[in-house]
């Protein structure tokens, strides 16, 4: 599944050309700092390498889960219309009011993972994932979504003066969760691949005494903030840690953080559903507004 040649165009010249690279980075923002291609080819490829049994817990750990969230209708009737999506090479990104009941929010297999695509994408309130099978396109009928600064004052009690470090080790962040879920190595390199360009943002969550309490990543798509993964200590580290990382994007100028999918957890720290539609509505009116780039610039560490 490729993008038109015209909304490529427009991505690359309403963000910058190439040459006028430097232009990106606004105003305490740093430039990803400089490593030969080979050293980060190498690093990632040793991070992100996955072997057959892996492959094989994977996919039965995500299919129990569709099973147990979507039921075995749903899935069964995703997949046919996953089959019927490749079969007649549908072209461009899919329209997200047109995805699937059940399983809520399926829009079409997701072929092209470049930056270019994926951004225009998210633009569109669509984001790519899978567990097993093809890569798949999603835009869930609600949306969990929270401003940051009514998160922070609904975790206002909770807040115990929590830090937020961005950007310290993107690769450690894409890979933490594997136990629990983990992601497939071709979905791993395509958030790499827009950490490169200056979209996607690791965070690591530290308390007063400067104990790690929580950690994950997401994308900035405009100034709306996209959460790929959120996980926390335990549930008191999560109120303070949420509240951190509301202050740091409130202080970024971030608009909206979005959840994906509302979670006892997410609703019990002040996170509210809002439709497809508004949830559109609002990212758009915050395009255009993006800083590209590291939000810390440390040492890549070198591969082993």
């Amino acid at each position: 599944m490729t993008v038109p040649i015209a909304d490529v165009a427009r991505m690359i010249a309403g963000r910058a050309k190439l040459a006028e690279m430097a232009s990106l980075f606004s105003p305490g923002i740093e430039p990803p700092a400089l490593l030969s291609p080979a050293a980060r080819r190498k690093l990632r490829r040793k991070m992100f390498v996955e072997t057959i049994p892996q492959t094989a817990t994977r996919i039965f750990l995500a299919a129990r889960a569709a099973v147990r969230r979507h039921g075995l209708g749903a899935c069964l009737h995703g997949s046919g219309f996953l089959m019927r999506d490749k079969t007649i090479g549908a072209l461009g990104l899919p329209d997200p009011d047109r995805a699937l009941a059940s399983p809520d929010g399926l829009c079409g297999v997701a072929d092209d993972l470049s930056v270019a695509t994926v951004m225009a994408a998210y633009e569109r309130g669509l984001y790519p994932s899978t567990h097993f099978g093809p890569m798949k396109w999603w835009a869930p009928r609600q949306r969990a979504v929270a401003t940051p600064a009514l998160l922070a004052r609904r975790l206002s009690e909770a807040d115990r003066g929590a830090s937020v470090d961005f950007d310290r080790d993107f690769e450690r962040a894409l890979c933490d969760g594997d136990a629990a879920a983990p992601t497939p190595p071709r979905l791993k390199w395509a958030f790499a691949h827009l950490f490169d360009a200056g979209f996607a943002h690791s965070f690591d969550i530290f308390a007063r005494n400067g104990e790690k309490i929580g950690g994950g990543f997401g994308i900035a798509v405009g100034r709306v903030f996209v959460l790929e993964a959120l996980r926390f200590k335990d549930e008191e580290s999560r109120g303070a840690g949420l509240a951190a990382l509301a202050r740091a994007l409130e202080e970024r100028e971030f608009t909206l953080v979005d959840g994906k999918h509302l979670t006892p957890e997410l609703a019990a720290c002040g996170f509210d559903e809002l439709p497809r539609a508004a949830y559109a509505a609002r990212l758009q009116a915050s395009l255009g507004r993006e800083k590209i780039g590291r939000w810390s610039a440390p040492e890549w560490r070198e591969a082993a």
